[in-house]
């Protein structure tokens, strides 16, 4: 079940959580040439393509939050931890790039523009990460589940998915066989009909 829920999350929310990653992390650098105009002028008329430069920040930045597991969906539910990773991960791709610049500074986007994208890059990331469990929460972007059966794997399903789901699935019911069990609760918030009133229940999540 959980393999399921992963894959089918990963194929939506979280490509899009990374690809909107990578474009602030890329318009933080963008960003950064247009407050310092000299490394921007530097960077137009060097060697090397000024797109190469920018996409090797962006390239370092988001391999490095990749390993730090800050594109995983389940550890933004930690705001702290969040906070502790990323600046971890900000250490750890400012000496990244650091040691780029100096073997080869041809790929250089100047010393102030670099100074200024990793705060601005620090910045975008912890907003969007503090923000995403928001977004994520909203009922537009969630996949609404009904649970036929309430014995025990119904109780292995709905904890699969609060553990698992990466709120991407709201549960929004129950269906039980026994019209007397009707009323009680498997979680705070759930709704539970009998299979031969479902709709009464799906009237009821509505």
């Amino acid at each position: 079940m959980s393999e399921m829920i992963n894959f089918n999350h990963r194929s939506a929310m979280s490509y899009i959580f990374a690809f909107v990653d990578a474009a602030l992390v890329l318009s933080a650098v963008i960003a950064a040439f247009f407050v310092n105009p000299g490394d921007r002028d530097a960077v137009l008329v060097s060697e090397l393509h000024p797109v190469i430069k920018i996409m090797l920040v962006v390239a370092v930045v988001e391999l490095t939050l990749y390993y730090l597991d800050l594109m995983d969906l389940k550890v933004l539910r930690h705001r702290i931890r969040t906070g502790v990773q990323l600046l971890k991960a900000w250490g750890i791709y400012t000496v990244i790039l650091a040691v780029i610049y100096y073997m080869f500074p041809i790929v250089s986007i100047g010393h102030g523009a670099l100074f200024i994208s990793l705060g601005l890059i620090f910045w975008v990331t912890f907003t969007w990460r503090l923000l995403y469990p928001w977004i994520a929460n909203n009922a537009a972007f969630k996949e609404r589940v009904l649970i036929v059966g309430t014995g025990d794997l119904a109780m292995t399903i709905y904890k699969d998915i609060e553990e698992n789901g990466l709120d991407a699935y709201e549960v929004v019911g129950f269906v039980d066989e026994n019209r007397n069990r009707v009323g009680e609760r498997i979680s705070p918030d759930d709704h539970r009909g009998v299979q031969a009133n479902l709709f009464h229940l799906q009237n009821l999540s509505n």
